[in-house]
């Protein structure tokens, strides 16, 4: 009959070892793991003993004696006397104290199983005492398949249990809650991250995939690439489009049907507000706001030449036409290096990046380009440039580890921008600027927009705290103007 598999609290428990050989050394290593206190007896005494000998492991170099069983809890019989073995055995049954003969079945009151652990988390596995090597070779294939982070989830659960048993009376709501806690981090383990197929958008999705391996490295971690509409028709205008997500909708409809976790996205082209139960629940460091001119070495460019400038943004367009009024501007479409291509093949004199997609795919310093960059009091950029936003459901676990690595000024700049956004009623492919700037305790709201053919510049200036005030004062300017 197969012998029945319970955990046992080792930690306050006697484990009588007699033997000193290799094998010895195994059980005794493994009782150690668990807390035992192991009192080792035997002639003469392996190496392996003695390195792992600490406070718990005793050990005597001498003949076993009858009074050795005295006060001990299990008793493990190590020898190459197969009689001493039987007759201790023997005894301790009649003492019903626990035993275990090495390599005799028959007289085993318990067996040691092939044991994967994961913190407190142990998956023990027994043959019987029938096959130890197939008990081994099982091990491996369970350890093999069973997921890494069984431990780390058993801890956070254990912990979290206890604060529930002191806060949820009713036993059956403690239940739902522990099962939901339980099936959130489960279904979870594989975090997936959504994002565009661009290579700025990888560059980017990596990044905030290094955050969070950096700060929760008990996940793993799956990238998913998906193709929006804004991909796939690249000879249209962006502002033939319509709508507010032309490089998002596919996205966003990813996380909400649960296809991805985490969506990944250049700010500035996210709709406002984001899409029902979706949230921005992070931001990375912002990087480099300006927008950068970038034309062919020995091409003249200055407010009195005319030239052609390839761009597929109304408010890049606004602002370049009113810093050169000779130039003439023409729709661009296509990732960074589609568009730097295009450039060099002479399709236009010169084209207008956003400086931090350019710098992120290290596309800055061509020797046979000029980068020009253009300062924001005549250049301003979108609202969230050069932000990489990260977005998530509005409930669960996912969204707070996203908060975790968020970069708070960014976070902050972003919510003012889009605030902007939602008291004017205007898209992120709009012809409007929105830069929001943060220094200690103050901040400063610049807004462009264009109106009647004119580019209208509008300023506001006060206490971070009260930056709600100052976005009702921007927009009330503007609209006087």
């Amino acid at each position: 009959m197969a012998y029945f598999p319970f955990m046992i609290q080792l930690e306050d428990k006697t484990c009588l070892l007699i033997g000193g050989g290799n094998v010895a050394a195994r059980k005794a290593e493994m009782m150690l793991e668990f807390g035992a206190q192991v009192h080792l007896v035997a002639k003469q005494v392996c190496d392996k003993i003695w390195k792992i000998k600490n406070k718990n492991l005793t050990v005597e170099e001498r003949s076993y004696q009858p009074e050795d069983l005295e006060g001990a809890d299990i008793v493990i019989m190590a020898t190459n006397d197969s009689k001493l073995n039987s007759e201790v055995a023997d005894i301790c049954k009649e003492r019903r104290i626990l035993v275990n003969v090495v390599d005799v079945k028959k007289d085993c009151g318990f067996y040691f199983p092939a044991i994967v652990r994961q913190k407190d988390v142990v998956v023990a596995v027994s043959t019987g005492g029938n096959s130890p090597a197939l008990a081994a070779k099982i091990k491996k294939e369970i350890g093999k398949n069973l997921r890494k982070d069984y431990g780390q989830i058993a801890d956070e659960l254990g912990k979290a249990r206890e604060e529930v048993m002191l806060t949820e009376p009713v036993e059956a709501k403690r239940k739902e809650i522990l099962l939901d806690m339980l099936e959130e981090k489960l279904e979870n383990n594989i975090i997936k991250l959504g994002t565009r197929g661009s290579e700025l958008a990888r560059i980017q999705t990596d990044m905030v995939l290094r955050a969070l391996q950096e700060k929760y490295p008990m996940y793993r971690y799956e990238t998913v690439i998906l193709t929006t509409k804004g991909d796939r028709q690249t000879d249209r205008p962006i502002t033939a489009f319509g709508g507010k997500a032309v490089f998002v909708e596919e996205i966003e409809q990813a996380l909400t049907d649960g296809t991805i976790d985490i969506a990944v996205h250049s700010a500035k082209d996210m709709p406002n507000p984001c899409g029902d139960g979706l949230t921005i629940a992070g931001t990375l460091p912002r990087a480099c706001v300006q927008d950068v001119l970038i034309y062919p070495k020995g091409k003249e460019i200055t407010k009195e030449t005319a030239f052609t400038v390839g761009t597929g943004s109304l408010r890049r367009r606004c602002q370049i036409q009113a810093m050169y009024p000779k130039a003439e501007c023409r729709d661009l479409r296509g990732n960074v290096g589609t568009r730097i291509a295009k450039l060099k093949e002479g399709n236009y004199d010169a084209i207008v990046l956003a400086a931090a997609g350019i710098e992120r795919q290290g596309l800055d310093h061509d020797p046979q380009l000029v980068y020009e960059y253009l300062p924001v009091k005549e250049m301003l950029p979108a609202a969230g440039q050069a932000i990489i936003a990260v977005e998530t459901r509005r409930t669960g676990f996912v969204r707070k580890l996203v908060k975790g690595i968020s970069d708070e000024t960014s976070a902050f700049e972003l919510e003012a921008e889009r605030a902007v956004l939602t008291a004017l009623n205007a898209g992120c492919h709009e012809p409007i600027g929105v830069l929001s700037r943060v220094s200690g305790e103050e901040m400063s709201l610049d807004l462009m927009i264009e109106k009647d053919e004119l580019v209208h510049r509008v300023q506001a200036q006060g206490q971070k705290k009260d930056w709600e005030k100052l976005v009702e004062t921007v927009c009330r300017k503007f609209r006087r103007a």
